[in-house]
């Protein structure tokens, strides 16, 4: 248990001791200055007589780790002694990067996210769900559990016999060879476009897809070309994004046994035939019904997706699935979960939604060809953080690379510094500002902390005891004990920008510091050098689960 832990913990239980019943500690505002608080509105019809009562027996429990208790209002407020900030240093020395990491768990967690569709390029509305997806991957592994990242490739359904079909119409092969994706994203836009105008042609889509899955061995050898270009697009970006998966594991994987499925849901009667089409009842559910087979008799991809819950119960015993995709599915999330129910699948399955991402205010669409491509922003932002970075150190070595982390680390952090349900839009200038409320003002906050450890010339710091503390000194490692709650905060909620808003007020208190306590030559050099240490493994670690490097000069 770590001490922002061991103080709450002991807070509580005092409190809970006094007052025979359960309670729950807030943190109050920065200008209290008390890491936790206990309002006492709802404990009784007087509650700053009850602050004030409680204030005074709490007082003369003498409780570990605590040096003041008072009231203030309606509210005790709960300050740390002197021994709680070596305590926290010397837990950060010792452990280093690995400060708020958790235990390991017997608890497996699959992790589906980023599931791009094959044949079309990677735009910006991907890299939601593909960061998302693995900061929630690097937050919960850190914490102990065993994650699965399974990226759920869309690689079959009727958008393929509509690609077939284009490629038969108006495909070109030293085109596909040279430039497949261009191709084939223009391919599947020219086929929307002129099947509006001829209905015909989504006549065709549908029986090429039909061929598809039937095994016509012509489409089948067409399709595997798309896949296997596709592939290699889309891990150029995952490598720029530094993005890893255990398993890449496509819908056609399912195909099979997605068709078994079905036939096993109508025996069972868990599904029935309406009006042509298969579908799952879900009016216990108050959800209109799940359909899992066209009057053609092919799958779609509720089908598919219910297959791949199968197969991933009976092949990692998972105890949760997270989905990370957009807010606009949250209905049929709800369906396939309730399908999945009264299949028998017995799991904790959780719909990870995010908002938008516009550029210029306005939604993307593949059908009509409005996309910004994703691999585009990347180079883009690489470009112009090697700008900025030279215009402020010309004489840095190793621009490219540096520029290649803060440039990746400014879109990515600028995906998850705000709640995830919220829509993001793009703005380089601002992300890449090293003043603001971005990626390189934490970056650079690393930076001059590893710049004073190299000038003081100690590459492992240690504690003897800790000095007098100054105000913007305690304040900062008060700020560094609440790391492992933070962490698991964005745990608990599925959300990283409690990570990524914790680091810009770390960045900012360290700065602070920087500004009014001389490390190198003052009287407290020790204990400001283990400060500084300590801030920079912090500031790593946080910026590591974003899925983000930090550099060691800019």
């Amino acid at each position: 248990m770590y001490a922002i832990e061991r103080f709450e913990s002991r807070c509580k239980k005092a409190i809970e001791s006094i007052l025979k019943r359960s309670v729950e500690l807030e943190v109050p505002p920065p200008e209290i200055g008390a890491l936790f608080a206990l309002p006492c509105h709802g404990l009784s019809k007087y509650p700053e007589e009850l602050a004030g009562e409680l204030a005074s027996k709490l007082e003369s429990l003498d409780i570990d780790l605590v040096g003041k208790i008072e009231a203030r209002g309606a509210y005790v407020n709960f300050f740390p002694s002197g021994e709680f900030y070596e305590i926290v240093l010397r837990e950060i020395l010792q452990k280093g990067d690995d400060y708020g990491s958790g235990e390991k768990k017997d608890e497996v967690i699959v992790i589906d996210f980023s599931s791009p569709n094959v044949a079309k390029p990677m735009s910006v509305g991907h890299l939601r769900s593909t960061i998302i997806g693995q900061s929630l991957y690097n937050i919960l592994t850190f914490l102990g559990y065993k994650c699965i990242g399974d990226n759920h490739l869309g690689d079959w359904g009727t958008q393929f016999g509509a690609l077939l079909a284009a490629f038969e119409l108006w495909g070109n092969e030293e085109e596909l060879e040279s430039d497949p994706i261009r191709h084939l994203f223009e391919l599947y836009v020219k086929f929307h476009r002129e099947s509006e105008k001829n209905e015909r042609l989504e006549e065709l889509a549908r029986e090429k897809f039909r061929l598809l899955e039937s095994g016509s061995e012509r489409e089948k050898e067409l399709w595997k070309r798309f896949v296997d270009l596709s592939l290699r697009e889309f891990q150029r970006i995952y490598d720029l994004l530094g993005v890893k998966f255990d398993y890449v594991l496509g819908e056609s994987f399912y195909y099979s046994r997605a068709k078994r499925l079905v036939q096993r849901a109508l025996e069972q009667g868990i599904a029935k035939i309406s009006k042509g089409v298969v579908v799952i009842p879900l009016e216990e559910f108050g959800l209109p019904p799940l359909v899992i087979q066209k009057s053609d008799e092919t799958t779609l991809y509720s089908t598919r997706d219910l297959a791949t819950i199968e197969y991933r119960l009976e092949e990692f015993s998972p105890s949760k699935m997270i989905y990370v995709v957009g807010a606009e599915q949250k209905l049929y999330f709800k369906q396939l979960f309730a399908a999945a129910r009264k299949l028998g699948f017995n799991c904790d399955f959780v719909h990870v939604d995010f908002g938008l991402v516009t550029i210029g205010g306005e939604k993307m669409s593949t059908r009509r060809g409005k996309v910004v491509l994703l691999e585009d922003l990347l180079r883009e932002a690489i470009a112009k953080a090697k700008q900025v970075i030279e215009e402020r150190n010309p004489l840095l070595q190793n621009s490219d690379e540096i520029a290649k982390i803060v440039g990746i680390g400014a879109v990515i952090f600028n995906d998850l510094k705000g709640d995830r349900i919220q829509q993001v839009d793009f703005d380089l200038n601002r992300m890449l500002n090293f003043e603001g409320d971005s990626c390189p003002y934490v970056q650079y906050a690393y930076v001059r902390g590893r710049s004073i450890l190299r000038t003081a010339g100690v590459t492992k710091v240690t504690l003897e005891s800790v000095e007098l503390l100054s105000d913007y000194e305690k304040k900062l490692i008060e700020l560094l004990s609440f790391f492992p709650r933070i962490v698991k905060l964005a745990a608990e909620t599925l959300k990283p920008h409690y990570i990524a808003q914790y680091l810009l007020d770390l960045a900012e208190s360290f700065n602070s510091f920087y500004t009014h306590c001389r490390v190198i030559g003052s009287p407290n050099e020790a204990t400001r050098l283990a400060i500084v240490s300590a801030t920079t493994h912090v500031l790593k670690s946080g910026l590591s689960l974003l899925n983000i490097r930090a550099p060691e000069m800019m």
